[in-house]
């Protein structure tokens, strides 16, 4: 028990730092997506000479701004619940329900980063890119990976903390 509390304490304290510093690349990724659009949009609109390139890169630059945002948002606990219902049941079943939830929420971001290395090894063996600018696909695939993998850690962690909450009581 007394090792699981270490483990959890270290998570507690790196993932916060680590998820934030991914999501300002995140940030920096958006912003460069944001001033593509209204450069494309004024090109478009004033001079009736838009970049013929946007859309693709915009599409991939959408999967590095989820995927770098969706572990932070999940430490600042920033997602959306609904828990009309769990909030009326007893609390030892509210944390019950959330280590289920927890559970199955860590196998399924696992699933998706393992999914997601497999299908970017595939995309990189292809050699599929976009067809404007020819930027390959397959490193969007581990970003959507590397996302995938920090999220379930960042479960597992709070998954810990819960597991923790429920035997010391």
């Amino acid at each position: 028990m007394h090792l699981l509390i270490k483990v959890a304490n270290f998570l507690d304290k790196a993932l916060p730092r680590v998820s934030f510093r991914v999501t300002n690349l995140g940030v920096i990724v958006l912003m460069a997506m944001v001033l593509l659009i209204v450069s494309d949009v004024v090109l478009r609109r004033f001079f009736n000479s838009p970049l013929s390139f946007t859309l693709e890169v915009v599409e991939v630059m959408l999967a590095v701004v989820v995927f770098f945002a969706v572990a932070y948002t999940a430490t600042q606990r920033s997602h959306v619940s609904i828990d009309v219902l769990v909030s009326r049941f007893p609390l030892r079943a509210q944390k019950i329900i959330d280590v289920v939830i927890h559970i199955i929420s860590i196998g399924l971001f696992s699933f998706v980063g393992w999914r997601s290395i497999a299908y970017g090894m595939h995309l990189w063996e292809i050699g599929l890119s976009t067809g404007v600018l020819g930027i390959p696909h397959y490193p969007f695939a581990f970003v959507v990976a590397f996302g995938s993998f920090l999220l379930a850690v960042v479960l597992l962690a709070r998954f810990l903390n819960l597991i923790i909450e429920v035997v010391s009581k």
